[in-house]
């Protein structure tokens, strides 16, 4: 049975699926679970450690909102500002598009996930976006 350990593991150093955390004084090195394949977590990221038979996993710890956010800057998976909130996608960055072909507009309303992170984590790691309906 999976259980969640107390609390957020902050990350240390990630190798391939695999990531160096700390936990309430203790580092472990545990795999990633629950991730976008290929994703890639920076120093200071926040995971939730779960025990699971095969012992413990990090999984994701994300903070939706909405926000407008330019489609150019979706369709780039690079660096941009949402929210006041400079924001950084990945290759591996899920979007959903929910394209219509009425939706034409530059900047459209989006649902963005990011990885919870400490408050000099710049910029903060997009998980996925979703054009919202």
């Amino acid at each position: 049975m999976t259980r969640e350990r107390d609390g957020a593991a902050t990350v240390i150093a990630q190798d391939g699926d695999r990531v160096q955390v700390e936990h309430r004084g203790e580092k472990l090195t545990v795999p990633m679970k629950g991730f976008p394949a290929g994703f890639s977590l920076t120093p200071g990221s926040r995971v939730i450690l779960t025990d699971e038979p095969s012992g413990p996993v990090a999984r994701t710890l994300v903070r939706a909102f909405t926000s407008r956010v330019d489609a150019q800057a979706v369709a780039r998976r690079g660096t941009f500002e949402a929210a006041g909130r400079r924001l950084q996608m990945q290759p591996s960055t899920v979007v959903e598009s929910l394209e219509r072909p009425e939706q034409t507009d530059a900047a459209a309303e989006y649902e963005v996930w990011i990885t919870e992170g400490g408050a000099d984590q710049t910029p903060s790691q997009v998980v996925a976006v979703r054009r919202r309906p």
